[in-house]
């Protein structure tokens, strides 16, 4: 995994305006079996967790062990934010569903975020 190509993801795809300087540590971990997702860490401030999703049957399950891993690691890490990505083939026939079960979810803060993508953003993955 590249960089660039993380920095643009962040930027442009998902609208972070982190400042320039965090990008210069980027950690990329791709999923593994057993675990929530892959995961990216940039610049010790921004947290993300990507997830593959195929339908709307167990989203509420998926957003709640993502958020509930997520949110922990955070806040234990020190990190700023948390944004949780859910990459589909149909991203605007989920975004409702996915959306609802982030806000029921109960671990949901100021700092904490969902973002639901095609697979065509995930172009360097």
């Amino acid at each position: 995994m590249h960089s660039p190509q993380i920095k643009r993801f962040v930027q442009e795809i998902l609208g972070c305006s982190c400042p320039e300087d965090v990008f210069n540590k980027i950690e990329y971990q791709k999923a593994r079996d057993g675990g929530v997702g892959s995961r990216v860490n940039v610049g010790d401030r921004l947290l993300i967790y990507i997830i593959t999703v195929d339908g709307k049957s167990s989203i509420q399950e998926v957003i709640n062990a993502a958020l509930k891993q997520g949110i922990d690691e955070r806040n234990n890490k020190g990190f700023n934010r948390f944004r949780l990505v859910l990459v589909t083939f149909r991203p605007d026939d989920l975004r409702s569903t996915a959306e609802q079960a982030f806000d029921r979810s109960g671990y949901v803060d100021e700092k904490a975020h969902l973002h639901v993508v095609s697979e065509g953003d995930m172009e360097g993955f």
